[in-house]
């Protein structure tokens, strides 16, 4: 187990906080990865003519990083069994965006260990980016 003992956890607890940099290295890499098609994605004059500051990092690739967040804190057998994820505002190339979230309900189910957990992410001003709602397993 990470750095979370389950035991330990209580219903409230806050989770260590997890920092990406959306880099355009990084976001070419995930781009090219799914062969992403949607010009939003890598297309700035794309983006632009939407209405957008820049171009905007898919939805998908920045909730692959709630996993993560949990993983980070309890450990890699960590698992996600359920995630629902809502997105409120894109989060654009170059930025930090910034993962938290908190323990809802923790429990034992037939003798597996699990959370309920909220967790969300928010870039550099505060804002809230996407929302998502996690019920995961912890060995």
């Amino acid at each position: 187990m990470g750095h979370g003992c389950f035991e330990q956890i209580r219903d409230g607890a806050e989770i260590p906080s997890l920092q990406v940099n959306f880099s355009a290295e990084r976001n070419a890499r995930y781009c090219r990865l799914v062969n992403e098609i949607n010009p939003l994605h890598f297309d700035l004059d794309f983006a632009r003519s939407l209405g957008y500051r820049d171009i905007v990092v898919a939805g998908i690739f920045t909730a692959s990083f709630f996993p993560k967040l949990l993983t980070d804190w309890l450990g890699e057998r960590t698992r996600v069994e359920t995630i629902r994820v809502k997105f409120k505002a894109p989060a654009y190339l170059n930025e930090t965006v910034t993962y938290r979230g908190r323990v809802v309900r923790k429990r034992v189910e037939d003798g597996v260990r699990k959370l309920e957990c909220e967790l969300w992410s928010e870039n550099a001003a505060g804002e809230r980016l996407a929302m998502a709602t996690v019920l995961s397993s912890v060995p």
